[in-house]
């Protein structure tokens, strides 16, 4: 129910998960993979950027039609990853991630995280921060 690249991927209940976790950031819950399991780092910066939320917003305070829109990101962008990376043995679809400027030309900020000590890139001016 929670397999990003299953066909039981159940939107309804990983809606109630992230509600049961509102106080936490979205950028630690999608890593959580009891919530999003095959989610990681990458997958993660692009969806986020893709659906326009700032990764250190909290998830109670994001709209839920921007909750949906990141759900849906997650998998489209899942599908686009693996895709790629069966294909050509590498994905290289960053809008994000790794890169100096977004695909919108806003310059990128990256970050580490305090809690993983993952990197986190993102765009201030595409990403609305939720707090």
């Amino acid at each position: 129910r929670t397999d990003i690249l299953s066909n039981q991927f159940d939107k309804a209940h990983v809606k109630r998960l992230l509600k049961e976790k509102a106080a936490k950031t979205i950028d630690d819950v999608l890593m959580d993979q009891d919530v999003f399991t095959g989610v990681g780092n990458k997958i993660r910066n692009e969806a986020l950027y893709r659906a326009g939320i700032h990764p250190q917003s909290i998830i109670g305070k994001i709209p839920p039609a921007k909750v949906t829109s990141l759900i849906n990101a997650v998998l489209a962008y899942a599908k686009l990853f693996y895709k790629n990376l069966l294909k050509t043995g590498e994905n290289n679809a960053f809008q994000v991630y790794q890169q100096e400027f977004a695909a919108d030309g806003s310059e990128v900020t990256m970050k580490v995280l305090p809690k993983t000590k993952r990197k986190v890139f993102f765009s201030e001016h595409k990403q609305q921060l939720y707090k």
